[in-house]
């Protein structure tokens, strides 16, 4: 099937969408997540490969020295690319490679070493989008006319920004044709721990054609639908392609690592690329960027504790959680009153999550017998796939296993990475959470739960710890 085409919002003259046309939004946004991605092109390579120069020390008209790897192609088209908060990698060379033998031209542009930045999602904070833009200028300089801005994941969001800094600097230029994106992160800041994630501002104000490449096995396919709605709003068409059975990243790992789907795919990923260029370059450019969103912008106070503590959360109710367990037994935390409650959302294709189960079974055999029980929340796989990633490693969970086959629970208990993991008290309120892996049978974790615990009155009676 082709990628899902999303047209721009009509808000500027037609005024705000109406209940009617809200819905069929709804109704066409929600088909994303049952469509497969495009069919390839037949055609074969237009360029021979070739090595990379060696990294490039460019001179910008700002002053600035941005590093990029260059790939020479056929010399019409440039796709300019922005890496994720891990920098270049030795896996970029083959991506490179692949794009090349498709006769675009490839710049890698290496932020970390221009910044001297260390790798890391902090780095974004000092790669500057006003320089980038000033490499486009660069780009445009030297004769480029078809200029395609493309990231992965943080360098989305960069993308995004420094396309936005372009237009607004050169009204009417028609030379940066559009953006090419995969997993894009648009998160506003970290989210604390269970709260509503906000997007950030520039998903409204970009108005550029738009292809995003989203793999289905990576948390930042659940939150498709209101990325796109917020694209959509600013004035962006969008390509929407999801790559089924896929991680994040999959293109970089070595290939002794990948998935059976993730093989393919690699092999696939240079007529992708083309492809989507392709379409990108025949939408119509737009003369002006899109009009400031003056939306507010609102930062995270979630915390990351790596001493092995856990995460104190407001205290508020739960959220429902209503799943059909290992046996296709149903599972309803209502039903579970007066136990403390650890739920733990993961993936069998999560290595985290993987690394962390052997401490969750060492921590249910320390409150056995006592009101504790672990729920974990496997999002989006089938039982036979579960059951066979537990029998190939010997494990036999002591422990209930959820199925959140369409990720509707993980989208209520605003999970935004893997694993996530909330501890609630004997009323079902959310108490603490964690965000990423731990070793839940440490000291610090035992102490906790047994805070939470029910402790016995000289009368007999079990009252819950407050």
């Amino acid at each position: 099937m082709d990628p899902i085409y999303i047209n721009p919002a009509a808000t500027s003259a037609a005024g705000p969408m109406n209940a009617t046309q809200r819905k069929a939004r709804s109704v066409m946004l929600s088909w994303l997540f049952v469509l497969c991605a495009a069919a390839l092109l037949t055609s074969a390579p237009r360029a021979d490969v070739t090595a990379a120069t060696a990294p490039t020390v460019l001179h910008l008209d700002s002053g600035f020295d941005m590093h990029v790897r260059q790939y020479a192609a056929e010399g019409h088209t440039l796709l300019l690319w922005l890496p994720s908060k891990y920098g270049l990698r030795e896996g970029h060379a083959q991506f490179a490679a692949q794009v090349q033998q498709q006769g675009i031209d490839l710049w890698l542009v290496d932020l970390h070493e221009s910044y001297l930045a260390p790798t890391g999602g902090y780095a974004f904070d000092e790669f500057e989008p006003e320089q980038v833009a000033q490499l486009l200028a660069y780009a445009v300089d030297r004769g480029w006319q078809r200029i395609i801005l493309g990231g992965e994941s943080r360098g989305a969001a960069l993308a995004l920004r420094a396309a936005r800094q372009w237009q607004i600097a050169h009204p009417r230029q028609q030379t940066l044709k559009g953006l090419l994106l995969y997993h894009p992160y648009l998160i506003e800041e970290q989210p604390a721990l269970g709260e509503a994630a906000r997007f950030q501002a520039i998903a409204r104000e970009t108005n550029l054609p738009a292809y995003i490449f989203q793999p289905q096995l990576n948390t930042k396919y659940l939150y498709s639908e209101p990325l796109l709605a917020r694209l959509q709003a600013g004035g962006s068409a969008v390509y929407f392609h999801v790559l089924q059975g896929v991680r994040g990243g999959y293109y970089l790992r070595d290939e002794d690592l990948l998935l059976d789907a993730e093989v393919v795919e690699r092999r696939r990923l240079g007529t992708r690329i083309r492809n989507a260029i392709e379409r990108l370059i025949a939408m119509p450019t737009p003369a002006f960027a899109a009009a400031d969103s003056r939306e507010p912008t609102y930062a995270g106070d979630g915390h990351r504790v790596n001493d092995g503590s856990l995460a104190p959360l407001p205290s508020k109710p739960a959220p429902a959680l209503r799943l059909s367990d290992q046996h296709g037994q149903m599972f309803d935390l209502d039903d579970n009153h007066d136990e403390v409650v650890l739920v733990n959302f993961w993936a069998s294709w999560c290595g985290p999550c993987v690394r962390e189960i052997t401490s969750i079974e060492r921590l249910v055999e320390h409150f056995r017998g006592r009101p504790f029980r672990v729920v974990a929340v496997n999002i989006g796989e089938t039982r036979e796939h579960v059951g066979e990633f537990f029998s190939l490693r010997d494990i036999t969970p002591n422990f209930d296993v959820l199925y959140d086959d369409d990720s509707a629970a993980a989208k209520d208990w605003h999970v935004y990475a893997i694993p996530t993991s909330f501890l609630l008290d004997p009323r079902h309120r959310l108490r603490y959470g964690y965000r990423g892996a731990l070793k839940w049978d440490n000291p610090s974790v035992i102490a906790t739960i047994e805070e939470l615990l029910p402790h016995t009155t000289a009368a007999g009676a079990a009252v819950d710890a407050q």
